[in-house]
């Protein structure tokens, strides 16, 4: 599948990982309010209950001292609750009487003058803190004796975990659900876009193919009437000499049009090992004269022998393209540097020019198609070669950056998988 291809899937792998982070968000937040509402129900109902259980026990005389068992023979329905009750005199910080639930919570909270109703609450526990009836506590000055009636929260805990077990069940089939039914549907959605972008590569395969034979038979009409033309008639000359530059152009960018929906697919076909220092090596031979006519200085290392798989073909256009972009952003004396070696398991190669560079918008859209960073760079490219040349790198499982400061020149850097002889 081409690189539109791959690039419709990574947007919808996308958008359907952002669909499922928001249901699960929403149904995280649901869960926690519906958690939270249950909790605070299940307390208010024991508070209820407390409130009342102390209501009825506030108006009852103060128990005796050593009646503790026959108040829990009595009361065994306190201890079937996980109920406590307390009677507490001033000036004693232990109980005086308790029964139901043994349980120790700690001495009571500061007693406020005036006030009646107290609450306190641990980790697995919330109880009630009230004075008894005057009237109930012969021998006891009237605010001397108070009343605690406590519960344990084991069996709301015991809920509260059923709760969350049964919520993390209902979110998890919820999500499993929709990733199901979010796949189909962007697999539905997709699949329009998918056809058109197949139909559009192939039409570019098709238009690339047919304009190669009505191009070359114009540049040998333009070559032949340059030769037959009357050297008398200049400006006859010259326009066919401009039709001949066109139709070269046109030619180019035909075959990069071609080149770039070939590799649209990412696939080498009969792949052998590459040697870049000797790739490269041939490059800057091949632009030796172009570097002495504009008396470019340049800087060349490379490590020997180091070995890629790829097809060669493709792997020259890659590193001329680069080759090229660097002579023509670089100003005449300026300087450029080539360097290849080994990091691992991977080859490094770095192009670096001192030319006209690029500013910090700019390079997100380096490798783009038919971008050029400023109209006035009349220079005759096509806008593809960067954009062809990172096509081949990701064909070749490799990658490509750049790095660039505007007025300081640019350093593109691309990086290939090395070759493991067996």
């Amino acid at each position: 599948m081409g690189r539109p291809a791959k690039l419709v899937q990574r947007q919808q792998l996308e958008l359907w990982l952002l669909y499922l982070a928001s249901l699960a968000g929403v149904l995280l937040l649901f869960a926690l309010v519906l958690r939270g509402v249950f909790q605070q129900s299940q307390l208010g109902t024991i508070r209820s209950a407390l409130s009342v259980v102390s209501e009825d026990l506030a108006s009852l005389p103060l128990p005796a001292p050593g009646s503790e068992r026959d108040l829990q023979e009595s009361r065994k329905d306190f201890a079937t609750a996980h109920q406590q009750v307390e009677w507490f005199v001033k000036g004693r910080a232990a109980p005086v009487a308790r029964l139901g639930e043994v349980r120790t919570i700690g001495p009571l909270p500061p007693l406020a003058p005036g006030k009646r109703l107290i609450w306190q609450q641990g980790s697995d526990w919330i109880a009630l803190v009230r004075p008894v009836d005057s009237s109930q506590v012969e021998g006891h000055a009237p605010g001397t004796v108070w009343l605690r009636v406590s519960e344990g929260l084991e069996n709301t805990e015991a809920q509260l975990t059923q709760l969350d077990l049964a919520l993390a069940a209902s979110v998890g089939a919820a999500l499993l659900l929709s990733v199901l039914m979010a796949r189909l549907l962007t697999q539905r959605a997709v699949e329009p876009l998918q056809r058109s972008l197949s139909r559009l590569r192939q039409f570019s395969l098709d238009a690339s193919h047919e304009l190669r034979g009505p191009l070359a038979a114009l540049g040998a009409n333009v070559e032949m009437g340059l030769l037959e033309s009357d050297p008398a008639f200049g400006q006859q000359r010259r326009r066919f000499e401009a039709i001949g530059q066109a139709t070269a152009q046109m030619e180019q960018l035909v075959d990069d049009l071609l080149l770039l929906a070939r590799q649209d697919e990412q696939r080498i076909e009969h792949a052998e090992p590459v040697d870049i220092s000797a790739l490269l090596q041939l490059q800057v031979d091949l632009n030796r004269d172009g570097l002495a006519l504009h008396q470019h200085q340049l800087s060349l290392e490379l490590e020997p022998e180091l070995l890629v798989l790829g097809q060669p073909i493709l792997l020259q256009r890659l590193f001329r393209n680069l080759f090229d972009n660097a002579q023509r952003y670089t100003p005449d004396q300026g300087a450029i540097r080539v360097s290849a070696q080994r990091r691992g398991g991977r080859v490094t190669v770095a192009v670096e020019d001192s030319g006209v560079g690029l500013s910090a918008d700019q390079l997100p859209r380096v490798f783009d198609r038919f971008w050029r960073a400023s109209p006035d760079r009349g220079d005759g490219g096509t806008g593809l070669g960067l954009a062809i040349a990172s096509r081949i790198c990701l064909a070749h499982g490799g990658s490509i950056r750049v790095t660039s400061q505007l007025g300081e020149g640019s350093c593109f850097l691309v990086d290939l998988p090395a070759y493991q002889a067996a």
